[in-house]
């Protein structure tokens, strides 16, 4: 009885936590996510995942004027998750900035990019150099962003 109060707390926890105002559900609804205009920078803030076969990723973005930042978890199947922090800048369409994550329990760094394109961040795709802990792109100017595994905005559930 007492594993069951406890996980039903926890249940209540989770649940308390979600940020999906107006929207017990936990069923994603489209038509909310493309018509949200909550925020006034609502070029990128809000909630992404992208989800390749049995691979998860899930972007959570604030954007305050030209600046963003926000937590990112890669879930690769059968490999050593990792979460973190991303702090990036925004300029016309193009997200550029630091994800600063634990895997393994080893503290790394990876120059990361997206391409906005409607309610999808592209992922860059381009050469990187590894220096010490952290990874970044060869030649940023030469990035390609890949269409064909987009991050999809969908609600913030946490």
């Amino acid at each position: 009885m007492k594993i069951k109060s406890i996980g039903f707390l926890g249940l209540f926890l989770f649940t308390g936590a979600c940020n999906n105002e107006g929207n017990s559900s936990t069923e994603i609804n489209t038509d909310t996510i493309v018509n949200n205009t909550d925020t006034v920078d609502s070029l990128s803030s809000g909630c992404y995942s992208q989800i390749i076969q049995k691979d998860t990723s899930v972007l959570q973005l604030e954007q305050n004027g030209n600046m963003v930042n926000g937590a990112l978890s890669y879930n690769s199947y059968q490999k050593d998750r990792n979460d973190g922090e991303l702090q990036a800048e925004v300029a016309d369409d193009i997200i550029t900035g630091w994800y600063l994550f634990r895997s393994e329990g080893i503290v790394s760094v990876r120059q990361v990019a997206w391409k906005k394109n409607g309610n999808e961040l592209w992922p860059a795709i381009g050469e990187v150099i590894q220096k010490n802990d952290t990874m970044f792109f060869a030649q940023p100017d030469k990035l390609q962003y890949d269409s064909t595994r987009p991050f999809k905005k969908v609600a913030c559930i946490i």
